[in-house]
């Protein structure tokens, strides 16, 4: 991104994401609160005035947030052009509206003790937020500089980086745990919709503030990792794990009644689950590493670093059978000790959010999450185009085994240069990738 001038739209840009990122909480809480309560949460008739019907008001917050994530990103593209008049009429208008709302706040607070629309408090807060994204416009447009819009522009341009993973992995947690505890929802749709909606908001971020604008993927790299997300990803693993139900896992246990009792279900279900995230990875870190290490092997795992940039939906490019051989060591085990559906649903959804940050294209920062979480800075490297890099940081979700054993790999005085593969001509589409194992050997050396 070029550096940015005093007049660039670019420096309101941060302020504008948080305004939007409030009122976009207060539309999901309140539309998540006619489902049910929940717990932590204001009920619903707080967060509601019955001033106009809700149907409607919720019609009208879906068309205020698409306007406000238009500006906001026009803003971020710095194709906003100073505009003295806009700037006048915005500056008005949004005065006005603050305002209003804080006299309706003082009001509510001394002498309309009893009218629910002044008493509630969190409609009028949120009031507060849009007339702040009024004025925060008008004041670029008028040309206001004051420190005070710079300084936090600035800061939260900075800190952006830092909380984009932790606060997109907490959501999808989170939003997993009340569909399928407080609400009792299917366990199916808990834990595939905090996936999608993850999923969503990577891509989106990608766009908004990618970490190389030529790491963007064209049509062909969409057509072809769609076909390895819906196939090897999705369709897949289901007809895999049905083979593993009925071929391995009921004559296992049968033959060995105590394997449940090696696992201690007994255990909340967080902390089962971090237990299956260490276990699973550590398994999957020996694969992985002999996967660099044994010819055979490499000439899957080639598939899966064949790309020559990096971005959210290429972390379902694997080869069939090497997926088949993951689910060995990731997914069979686990069956065989009966650990429950709660607990594998939850790690998948860590696992899954996981994935898609761990290639994303975003500009991030982990700091000292670099030595927890296998994360984008990390796993860049292991996508290098020079094996003595690509040969580390084989973390499948965290990051412990290759601290343990010797293989993290993390530079601070340089950034990743070429990735892919030292092959020439290694095919990119999903029907020729299938057939390269046999075909072609990727070299290492």
């Amino acid at each position: 991104m070029n550096e940015m001038t005093l007049n660039d739209s670019r420096r309101y840009a941060p302020l504008l994401w948080l305004l939007l990122g409030l009122f976009a909480f207060r539309v999901t809480a309140q539309l998540l609160l006619t489902i049910g309560d929940i717990p932590y949460l204001p009920p619903f008739e707080q967060w509601h005035s019955d001033a106009i019907p809700y149907e409607l008001l919720l019609t009208s917050q879906f068309l205020i947030l698409w306007i406000m994530a238009k500006q906001t990103l026009r803003f971020l593209k710095g194709t906003v052009t100073q505009n003295r008049t806009t700037g006048n009429v915005l500056l008005i208008l949004g005065t006005i509206y603050f305002i209003s709302m804080l006299l309706r706040l003082v009001l509510g607070l001394t002498i309309f003790t009893d009218s629910r629309w002044f008493t509630n408090y969190i409609p009028t807060f949120f009031h507060i937020v849009l007339a702040s994204f009024v004025l925060v416009i008008s004041f670029y447009h008028l040309g206001i500089r004051g420190l005070f819009i710079h300084k936090i522009s600035a800061w939260l341009a900075k800190l952006t980086p830092w909380i984009i993973y932790p606060l997109v992995v907490i959501f999808g947690l989170v939003t997993h745990v009340l569909m399928a505890y407080i609400w009792e929802l299917p366990i199916t749709l808990s834990t595939y919709l905090p996936v999608v909606v993850a999923a969503v908001v990577v891509g989106v971020l990608e766009y908004a503030r990618p970490h190389r604008k030529s790491w963007l993927p064209d049509r062909d790299d969409i057509q072809n990792d769609t076909l390895y997300m819906g196939v090897v990803q999705l369709v897949l693993p289901k007809l895999v794990a049905l083979a593993f139900i009925f071929l391995l896992i009921a004559p296992i246990q049968n033959s060995f009644s105590g394997l449940a009792n090696l696992w201690p279900h007994e255990w909340p279900i967080g902390l089962q689950t971090l237990l299956m995230i260490l276990s699973a990875d550590f398994l999957r870190y020996w694969l992985h590493r002999f996967a660099h290490t044994n010819k055979y092997l490499w000439r899957l795992h080639a598939v899966h670093h064949s790309p020559e940039k990096l971005y959210w939906l290429n972390v379902a490019r694997f080869h069939p059978l090497e997926k088949v051989l993951q689910m060995v060591f990731d997914v069979l085990p686990f069956m065989i000790l009966g650990v429950g559906e709660h607990v594998i649903a939850l790690y998948f959804v860590f696992y899954a959010i996981n994935g898609f940050f761990q290639h994303s294209n975003i500009e991030l920062r982990f700091g000292w999450l670099n030595y927890i979480i296998s994360s984008p800075q990390l796993h860049r490297w292991h996508h290098s185009k020079l094996p003595h890099e690509s040969n580390t940081n084989y973390g499948n979700n965290f990051i412990v085994w290759d601290l343990l054993f010797g293989s993290y790999f993390l530079p601070r005085d340089r950034e990743i240069e070429d990735l892919g593969l030292q092959v020439a001509n290694y095919p990119q589409d999903f029907t020729h990738q299938l057939k390269a194992p046999f075909a072609q050997e990727a070299s290492t050396e």
